[in-house]
């Protein structure tokens, strides 16, 4: 490069600027080329740590980490938090020996006798095998559903459990039995080698079907339940007497087995005419559900009524466990509960503020959004004197809040001194405000 040198102060001819102007545009010219270089390094040095953190870019791993990061929406409740329903709590004829609960149909839980414990519960395990093969094979009233062939297997099976005292239903090879026979002969004469038939054609075999069991418990909040066999027979299969209530007012939605456990009697093939063993069935309005027995057990039995509570019909889930004497003694005790729980069963409407059940709010906007809960009750079949704690809890992740479809912000948990535990998902009523560009959560 040329220089040019020039005295302070001295005139400058037009060659000698032309030739300064042009030395100033090449400088520059450099110092944009550094510039674009060194941002090419930054961006490569970026790149490689995101790639070694996960990846880059907007849908890499680590964007979504980031979004993740943000926070998850808020939600205050228009619910009262505590409600008390009018009156008194009325006593209930709780059985002297063994335990009970009672349960409505829709509203869940009402009340326990006290001192519950986990216990064998027979045959009552069955009802968790018809929710599971339901779950897995549902059926429509009507439907008879897929046809299984009795083999020499099915028939061993009748055999063996019929040797050692089992409850079973007569099979031979080459019989055809539609699921929903095999249903009937499950909840009505309470088959031990239907409920491993249905075990192993639903699973594979019963130990996978127990897992199913077991899952399903869990799903269900039923905390002292466990599964040891598909049938009851195994003693390790225990639970308490509010827990099966619960699991019978789920398993009761279901129309097929409000038929078939409604059922005295039904034709089979080989079996011939097989017969329920609920000796509540009929008396006193009762549609079923479940009887069971053990030696280590002893007698247990469930059993539903509808009843008239304010001008609605509902169905009364009544259980007595640990019965000494018999199933007629467990009968007898189920009906002296569900005559107490008729007489006091009263409507209560969940109090609110406003017509929504609560607000989202977002960190990111100051607008809310109104929260529905559809699955939510209007109102619960309860007992005077019940106390109510009614909250929402906010979603503990933040995916909700993407400003798209209407989406899950929390769950409403309503739960009783009586035993009612709801929970049922709290949503948006419109999408959440959108997420602006740059927004990032403030420091501390």
């Amino acid at each position: 490069m040329t220089t040019v040198p020039v005295r302070r102060g001295a005139a400058l001819d037009a060659e000698t600027i032309r030739r300064i102007e042009a030395r100033r545009r090449r400088r520059k010219a450099q110092v944009r080329r550094r510039r674009v270089v060194l941002l090419a390094i930054v961006g490569l040095l970026a790149f490689a740590g995101d790639a070694v953190l996960g990846g880059g870019g907007s849908g890499s791993p680590r964007a979504a980490a980031d979004r993740r990061a943000l926070p998850a929406p808020r939600v205050t409740s228009y619910l009262v938090s505590r409600q008390v329903v009018p009156g008194s709590r009325p006593p209930l004829p709780w059985p002297a020996t063994g335990q009970g609960a009672v349960a409505v149909l829709g509203s869940g839980l009402v009340a326990r006798s006290p001192h519950e414990r986990e216990v064998p519960i027979a045959s009552v395990t069955k009802m968790m095998t018809a929710l599971v093969v339901l779950g897995d094979h549902p059926l429509a009233p009507g439907e008879r559903g897929p046809t299984l062939r009795m083999t020499r297997a099915d028939k061993a099976l009748w055999v063996a459990d019929s040797q050692v005292g089992d409850s079973t239903v007569p099979v031979r090879p080459g019989e055809a039995l539609s699921e929903y026979q095999l249903l009937e002969g499950l909840l009505i004469p309470s088959g031990d080698n239907v409920a491993t038939m249905l075990a192993r054609w639903d699973a594979g075999d019963e130990v996978q079907f127990v897992a199913r069991m077991n899952a399903e418990a869990r799903r269900l909040g039923l905390e002292h339940t466990h599964y040891a066999d598909a049938s009851g027979v195994s003693p390790a299969s225990r639970s308490t007497a509010a827990d099966q209530a619960v699991l019978a007012t789920v398993l009761m939605e279901d129309p097929v087995v409000r038929r078939i456990v409604a059922l005295r009697s039904v034709p089979f093939p080989v079996a011939g005419t097989i017969w329920n063993y609920n000796p509540a069935l009929g008396s006193d309005g009762i549609v079923g559900v479940k009887s069971g027995f053990t030696s280590a057990a002893a007698s247990c039995l469930v059993t539903a009524a509808y009843r008239d509570v304010g001008g609605r019909s509902v169905l009364v889930v009544t259980v007595a466990l640990g019965q000494p004497d018999g199933l007629a003694y467990a009968a007898a005790a189920d009906e002296r509960l569900l005559a107490g729980a008729s007489r006091s069963l009263v409507r209560y409407r969940i109090a609110r503020v406003r017509g929504a059940v609560g607000a989202a709010h977002v960190a990111w906007s100051s607008s809310e959004v109104p929260v529905l809960a559809p699955d939510l009750p209007t109102e619960l079949v309860t007992w005077p004197g019940t106390v109510f704690d009614v909250r929402i809890t906010s979603a503990s992740s933040r995916a909700a809040a993407t400003g798209a479809a209407p989406a899950t912000v929390g769950t409403v948990v309503v739960r009783s001194s009586g035993g009612i535990d709801l929970r049922t998902p709290a949503v948006a009523a419109g999408p959440l405000p959108p997420v602006p560009a740059g927004w990032a959560p403030s420091a501390g």
